[in-house]
């Protein structure tokens, strides 16, 4: 194993095996200071500071990223765009995050949230409207950037942003559930393996895209899922309606869906 192949595993550690948010950062000063040359070992210091509600030593953190970008052995752009807004540069923020070719599924609403702090709604609008047209599981994921949004944005930016994610919100979750699982199909398995990403970039190397349900088929596997979400509340399920519980939760994609 190489020394960026031990620090990758030695961040993960961090994450998988730490008691407490307080454990990890410790944990993770002290990989940066063993891996200097590692970038994302700060971030997710930063990110962490930002679960605990410490604003003030994640944006140190932030500037560290900056003063020491010339040192990493690698750049991620998004991280570094992110640091940039933390640390109140919106035109570098803007710059970098709009230029980033990492593959990063939020960046296209950390560039909004740039946007909107530099004071430009319309292109902030934009930014969020492509994000999210790219990933409509985001219109329902607002509660994951919930720390961000406290940390980075006014009372009335966030109205802004909140107003914007709200509308799509009601379109989708107002959509007839078959229709929104195409939707929901097409984007997650389809446009993902037609553009510069294949089956092997998915995480499990056996997986295979499951095919598309028609509508008959939705809606029986629909009843039989709710009938056990249902059995789940009282904990009354064995193992194999768990598991296949969990197989139809992923396939209809019901956390959104239902």
């Amino acid at each position: 194993m190489d020394k960026s192949e031990e620090c990758k595993k030695e961040r993960h550690d961090a994450w998988r095996n730490s008691k407490n948010v307080q454990q990890r950062i410790d944990k993770l000063e002290e990989i940066a200071l063993k891996y200097p040359e590692d970038m994302i070992s700060l971030s997710d210091i930063a990110v962490s500071y930002l679960e605990m509600g410490d604003r003030n030593n994640a944006v140190k953190t932030y500037q560290k990223i900056i003063d020491r970008k010339d040192t990493f052995e690698l750049i991620w752009d998004n991280q570094l765009g992110k640091a940039y807004l933390f640390t109140r540069n919106y035109i570098k923020a803007i710059e970098t995050l709009k230029t980033s070719n990492t593959i990063d599924y939020d960046q296209g609403l950390f560039l909004a949230f740039s946007y909107l702090k530099n004071g430009e709604k319309k292109e902030a609008k934009e930014s969020f409207d492509k994000w999210i047209s790219e990933n409509l599981e985001k219109s329902f994921d607002q509660y994951r950037y919930k720390t961000y949004m406290e940390n980075l944005l006014s009372d009335e930016e966030k109205k802004f942003i909140e107003g914007i994610w709200n509308k799509y919100y009601e379109k989708y979750s107002k959509m007839e559930p078959y229709q929104l699982y195409c939707k929901l199909y097409k984007q997650h398995y389809l446009t993902y393996l037609t553009s510069e990403s294949d089956e092997d970039d998915f995480e499990d190397e056996d997986f295979e895209i499951p095919p598309k349900l028609n509508k008959s088929k939705f809606e029986e596997l629909k009843n039989e899922y709710l009938y056990l979400d249902r059995k789940a509340m009282f904990g009354e399920m064995s193992d194999s309606e768990y598991d296949k519980y969990f197989e139809l939760r992923d396939l209809l994609f019901a956390d959104i869906i239902f």
